[in-house]
């Protein structure tokens, strides 16, 4: 909670230094003193008759403090109503723009996804071509809308459509790379695997960025292969990997784990995307000389994982081997390194 007030505070703050009008400088002082008190309702009560402004930068400053506030109170009703006091107001403005995408995407955090979904198609297709665009919310809400309709709808013709007119009618977007890399996921959802390469060779192609160009080679190896370390049930694959690791065979390790694009790092820490055969090294140093312990499977949401403690890397001792559902059936296909230490940082944060 006090994180949360202090973001308001820091909002108001901001407001105070930059604000060359009179208006609120009174209002704003008497909000900023409640907020330092942690009365949240007594400033935004405070704030509140502001917003019958009718000055268009005045308003805007009000409303976004107001937003914050009712956000972080969870009271999205009023975050949006108040948001909306300013579309009324100027309506065929660059903010107001904003706050419709700021709206939608509330909606979104709702998990409220169609009415979502209505507010950036009617903010992509609206956008006044005689307004300029400084924060790019067309661009961004076709983006969102693609991404809506393949992550929350599993509507991936529509999705695919959405993401290539994005490439059609912003041809020097710069994330074009990033944009090909969900074409080529809509498709292989949708078991169309030539043209997921076809996406994967066009980054090949155009990009610099070792990123991508990583994970488009690791990609099409991966829709090359004899997926031989799949199973249909993930129980079988569990097992296996289980059985593998207490008896510290190396080869069925390398066989069980999947080819092309695999993801290893620290926990809480960005991950590396390789090949399996670029760690066995790892493997092969460590695996001969661990007492290692093998833990009962957990599953989370649509993988499970499975625990390794005692692992002989002196850095890390824990190991968590991710198994998900891929497009040949479940595949082990991430490996995430840690130790007590950073678990305990971890939850000691999580507490404050």
């Amino acid at each position: 909670m006090r994180n949360n007030l202090m973001t308001g505070f820091f909002i108001l703050t901001l407001l105070l230094f930059f604000c060359s009008t009179s208006f609120a400088l009174g209002a704003f002082d008497q909000a900023q003193i409640y907020l330092e008190r942690g009365d949240v309702d007594r400033a935004i009560h405070t704030l509140k008759p502001l917003t019958s402004s009718s000055n268009e930068d005045e308003l805007s400053q009000v409303v976004e403090v107001l937003y914050t506030l009712y956000s972080e109170k969870g009271q999205t009703q009023d975050a949006i109503e108040v948001l909306q006091i300013f579309i009324e107001k100027f309506p065929r403005t660059q903010l107001a723009y904003l706050y419709r995408y700021w709206i939608a995407k509330t909606e979104e955090e709702s998990k409220k996804y169609q009415e979502s979904l209505k507010l950036l198609q009617k903010i992509a297709s609206e956008y006044p071509s005689d307004i300029s665009d400084p924060y790019n919310i067309r661009q961004q809400a076709m983006e969102d809308i693609a991404l809506h309709q393949e992550y929350y709808f599993g509507n991936y013709p529509a999705a695919i459509e959405s993401y290539l007119m994005i490439l059609t009618q912003y041809p020097a977007y710069e994330e074009k790379s990033r944009i090909l890399l969900q074409v080529a996921n809509c498709y292989e959802k949708t078991d169309q695997f030539d043209k997921a390469m076809e996406s994967y060779q066009k980054i090949r192609f155009q990009e610099t960025d070792p990123y991508y160009l990583d994970l488009a080679e690791l990609r099409i190896e991966y829709l090359q292969s004899d997926p031989t370390w799949a199973r249909k049930n993930a129980a079988i694959l569990i097992k296996e990997l289980r059985d593998a690791f207490e008896k510290k065979d190396l080869k069925t390790i390398e066989s069980l784990a999947k080819k092309g694009d695999f993801w290893t790092g620290q926990m809480f820490s960005e991950f590396d995307i390789v090949s399996f055969s670029q760690i066995v090294q790892y493997f092969s140093t460590y695996l001969t000389q661990s007492p290692l312990q093998v833990h009962p499977a957990q599953k989370r949401e649509n993988e499970y994982i499975l625990k390794i403690t005692s692992w002989g890397d002196p850095d890390f001792s824990t190991l968590y081997l991710y198994i998900v559902k891929g497009i040949y059936g479940w595949e082990w296909s991430k490996i995430v390194l840690s130790n007590p230490e950073i678990e305990c940082q971890a939850n000691n944060f999580g507490d404050t």
